[in-house]
């Protein structure tokens, strides 16, 4: 376990397990925990960088949330992390700021699982934005007005993407299907994964299930392993 001051705030990595490294990043209102059985099915073949986003978990609580400031989180805690880019696994809330590093810090990014994650608002199915505006007038929980306002990524934007990306979601998904298959058409290195039965967050949160997609997705003709570890 360790902190990272970056951005102005303390920032949790929780890191564990041996080999390619591999950075998680959690979804709205969540922690590093929510990778902890993927972690452990996967701990002797990636090791495993979980953060904890701002304001979530571990790490410096605030009162008002944006992606760019996620992402620029994590970007400088990539930069004093490793030496060269490395892998992402980013689900809902983390599969948005893994696209905005993807944008804004290319060279960091080697390559990415994208889990659950839109890039506007109405990405989310209607029922889904009136349950979040409903909790929001209840009990004026920032995180909401986040998932309400934001991200507003374009087709520009998405085109930008230069690393390979595996773009995930559940069949009952809170995310479009539509919306799901827009960003992975967008994506200019990018395949699709509609995952049967599952939910949003069912596939991810407390389990394993994408263990093999990790083991042959950032294993993919493989010779030379991205991403040197400064805390080997």
């Amino acid at each position: 376990m360790a902190y990272l001051h970056v951005n102005g705030i303390d920032l949790y990595v929780e890191i564990y397990g041996e080999g390619t490294p591999l950075v998680c990043l959690h979804g709205n209102g969540e922690d590093h925990t929510t990778f902890s059985a993927l972690g452990a099915t996967l701990n002797k073949e990636f090791k495993i960088h979980a953060f904890d986003t701002r304001g979530h978990g571990r790490s410096t609580m605030i009162t008002s949330y944006h992606y760019a400031d996620m992402a620029q989180d994590i970007a400088m805690a990539l930069e004093e992390l490793f030496e060269g880019p490395v892998d992402l696994l980013g689900f809902s809330d983390g599969g948005i700021i893994a696209l905005f590093l993807a944008i804004w810090f290319p060279h960091l990014v080697r390559r990415m699982i994208v889990c659950g994650a839109n890039y506007h608002p109405y990405g989310i199915r209607e029922e889904g934005r009136l349950a979040m505006q409903q909790e929001y007038d209840a009990t004026g929980n920032p995180l909401m007005p986040l998932m309400l306002q934001e991200p507003w990524l374009t087709q520009e934007d998405l085109h930008r993407v230069s690393c390979p990306v595996w773009v995930v979601a559940g069949e009952y998904d809170i995310i479009e299907e539509a919306h799901t298959r827009e960003l992975a058409a967008y994506l200019p290195n990018a395949r699709l994964r509609i995952m049967e039965d599952a939910d949003h967050s069912s596939y991810v949160v407390g389990s394993n299930q994408l263990a093999d997609l990790c083991r042959s997705f950032f294993h993919e003709n493989d010779q030379k392993r991205g991403g040197i570890d400064r805390c080997a």
